[in-house]
């Protein structure tokens, strides 16, 4: 499976227009997209990132992508600016440096460290894949106020202020609090997060009478680390929250597009017990808008969103979507957008800017490729 890094150029130029408002305020009133694409060189090894736009984390300058593969219990690491697999990180599955098959995800830490989200704990490992820290989540200073059935998924680690950002779970859902964790100090903060809570109207439990089967799915709430900040986003709301990590001050930002919804809005209804209730709701929630995160271009000095929503399935034929990209200011306001559903024919999977261009997964020939997308003012 070896290929040598591929540069296709693909020249896509369209004009993309804005509202008077945003035209006299910036210079994205008028603008063209030209996109290629890249495939990483996997030399003679099956690349497992190639096989899934989930579970990819970057370093904070995007110059290396780690992917936990649980099958062979490593993590591979690949050198975005060449384009190639560097190594595939093996880690012992038990004893003083085991890491369990089936985390909640990676922090990606200074001197070639990563931190694994575990059960009840965080683990940090180093270069050698020995684990070098575990810092336990289940302290009684930290699950005093936790409800019963309620888990921590350390999400965002301040490796210098030792501060763990959390995601609170029960079997259910992701709640819309955040739980903020100084282990210096010892003190907790809880972050609410009020306008996320509509998030619950979208999620579907389903529960088979019989009881065979059982599984919950909903929007997304996630976390970026932006600068000195944290930018809270969630899939189901054209809206964040930003976190000042030096004020330690919470606030709330509309972000309002002309061309889509700002928000999912329909009533559904949250528990079914039939396969198809469920086909038939997700259906009906995934015709509404969702929001990709925002992706932040410190070459431009914008963020870029794509929002996209699925037509009504016709019979058999291939499902179908609309797609819009909007470039946002520093001050979240939309100073660009435009649909670009003939151009990219799918949603983009969107991951990362880096010097300018959008990187968005895509599985070439069962290779990790990415489509770049240049946004030209």
């Amino acid at each position: 499976m070896k290929h040598l890094s591929i540069f296709i150029l693909i020249l896509l130029i369209f004009s993309c227009g804005v509202n008077s408002s945003s035209e006299s305020r910036s210079s994205y009133a008028d603008f063209t997209i030209s996109m290629d694409t890249v495939v990483v060189d996997s030399g003679d090894e099956i690349l497992m990132a190639a096989t899934t736009h989930l579970s990819h984390y970057f370093n904070d300058n995007f110059s290396r992508l780690y992917f936990w593969d649980s099958r062979s219990h490593s993590t591979e690491i690949i050198d975005l600016d060449e384009l190639k697999l560097l190594e595939k990180r093996p880690f012992e599955k038990e004893g003083p440096n085991g890491i369990v098959r089936f985390n909640n995800g990676l922090n990606i830490l200074s001197n070639d460290k990563i931190g694994f989200s575990e059960w009840e704990k965080f683990s940090i490992a180093n270069s050698k894949g020995e684990v070098v820290e575990r810092i336990k989540l289940n302290e009684d200073w930290i699950i005093k106020d936790l409800k019963e059935k309620q888990n921590l998924r350390a999400d965002i680690f301040l490796e210098n202020e030792r501060v763990i950002f959390n995601k609170v779970a029960d079997l259910l859902h992701v709640s819309s609090k955040i739980l903020k964790l100084d282990f210096r100090q010892q003190q907790v903060e809880w972050i609410a997060l009020p306008e996320f809570e509509k998030r619950d109207n979208f999620t579907l439990e389903f529960k088979p009478d019989d009881g065979s089967f059982y599984a919950v799915i909903g929007p997304t709430l996630n976390l970026t680390k932006f600068k000195n900040q944290l930018i809270f986003t969630t899939d189901a709301l054209n809206a964040i929250y930003k976190y000042d990590l030096e004020t330690n001050s919470l606030t709330f930002h509309s972000i309002s597009n002309t061309l889509t919804a700002n928000e999912k809005s329909g009533v559904y209804k949250n528990l079914v017990t039939t396969q198809g209730e469920f086909g038939e709701n997700m259906d009906k929630i995934n015709e509404e808008v969702t929001f990709s995160d925002l992706f932040w271009d410190d070459k431009n000095d914008v963020f870029y969103r794509f929002t996209s929503f699925n037509l009504p399935r016709v019979a058999k034929e291939k499902l179908k979507s609309r797609v819009f990209i909007s470039i946002i200011n520093k001050d979240f306001e939309v100073i660009g957008e435009k649909e670009i559903t003939e151009i990219v024919g799918q949603v983009p999977v969107a991951q990362f800017v880096k010097d300018g261009l959008i990187y968005c997964y895509i599985n070439i020939d069962d290779e990790l490729g990415y489509v770049r997308m240049k946004i030209n003012n």
